[in-house]
């Protein structure tokens, strides 16, 4: 990763201490996971210069945010703060709402964003004259992340965005994240309790608990590594970066690549050569020692058991690489044993094509 700043801090409450250190960087999405309580929110407001009692220093762009001697505020770190809800003002227009956020523009020699770049990204274009009333909570949000990216932002806090939002308007506005991620150069920091969201969108992440840090790294890495605590989730999966090699528009199916060379068929005709991320999780997928012909699954995958990564309780969670795409695959302790499975034993993983996301 390469990092444009770092953060070492101490935050002392009565029931409750933020104690962390870690690299901020330079570009792409860097994950805040944990559970209710772990201290997610409270570090992005340490970062964002709303917290008075911050102890230790952060750095990012050459500037220091915080020190013994100091603790800029929010404005004069010039960040971009997204939060769970839209906060937009309801007397003013979309319109009227995205300029505050260019009258807000605290930059002095980087350029400003291409207004229509922007609103073309976010599909917000055809909203510029509602008042927020007349708005979906995933609109209002777009409009959100506008404002705040238009105020030319060398950083953007993410807090919860979607934790308003019901699920179909989460899967409406997953893909306008994601398209900001792959466009922008600004790096984010994304705070969320949800493994589906900081899979589909982040690159690196912090996994929080109790205010500290369990874990510090790859995104890839954190999802299939047997030390890391996310491995051990009901909802343990894996992700996959690749490009669309095919699409079928009459099965509503496309066919990706990965950076590996494996193609998997997954739902939905997106266009050739659109790159894609597919989360695939451990319980959807099914294992068998010699490869199935005739199958209704579209996905039998090769691959050689690499790790055990857990075998307590009634199943037996592993990892698989197939030419070095790592996943997981959950099967019950009878099925392992009556398969008689080993580590660097051939296996063939069978996926259901419904079991994989695109984002």
């Amino acid at each position: 990763m390469n990092k444009a700043g770092h953060c070492a801090i101490k935050l002392q409450r009565k029931a409750f201490a933020i104690d962390v250190e870690f690299d901020i960087p330079s570009r792409g999405v860097l994950g805040i996971f944990g559970h209710s309580g772990s201290g997610k929110t409270t570090l992005l407001r340490c970062l964002a210069g709303l917290e008075k009692d911050v102890q230790g220093q952060i750095e990012f762009n050459s500037q220091t945010w915080l020190s013994q001697s100091q603790n800029l505020s929010s404005q004069s770190r010039n960040i971009g703060y997204i939060f769970q809800e839209d906060r937009l003002f309801p007397h003013l227009n979309v319109r009227q709402n995205l300029d505050y956020g260019s009258t807000r523009n605290t930059a002095n020699n980087s350029a400003p964003l291409d207004r229509e770049h922007l609103f073309k990204l976010l599909n917000i274009g055809h909203l510029l004259d509602r008042k927020p009333r007349q708005l979906s909570g995933g609109e209002k949000q777009r409009v959100a992340i506008g404002r705040a990216l238009l105020k030319n932002p060398q950083i953007m806090l993410l807090d919860e965005p979607l934790a308003s939002l019901d699920k179909k308007r989460k899967q409406e506005i997953l893909p306008f994240l994601s398209r900001l991620h792959r466009e922008l150069s600004i790096p984010m920091l994304y705070v969320s309790h949800s493994m589906e969201e900081v899979s589909l969108l982040c690159d690196h992440i912090i996994v929080m608990e109790q205010g500290r840090i369990q874990f510090n790294g790859r995104l890839h890495e954190a999802l299939v590594s047997p030390e890391s605590p996310l491995t051990k989730a009901d909802d343990a999966a894996a992700v996959l970066d690749g490009i669309v090699t095919k699409q079928e528009k009459e099965f509503q199916l496309s066919t990706i690549q990965t950076a590996n060379g494996n193609n998997i068929v997954v739902p939905g005709d997106t266009e050739v050569g659109q790159p894609v991320r597919v989360r695939i999780q451990s319980s959807n997928i099914s294992l068998c020692k010699t490869a199935v012909t005739n199958s209704s699954i579209l996905n039998i995958i090769e691959g050689t058991i690499s790790a055990i990564v857990d075998k307590s309780g009634s199943h037996v969670l592993l990892q698989i690489n197939s030419r070095n795409d790592l996943l997981l695959a959950r099967i019950t302790k009878k099925s392992y044993q009556q398969l008689e499975l080993s580590i660097d034993q051939t296996i063939f993983m069978q996926i259901k094509a419904v079991a994989i996301h695109g984002a």
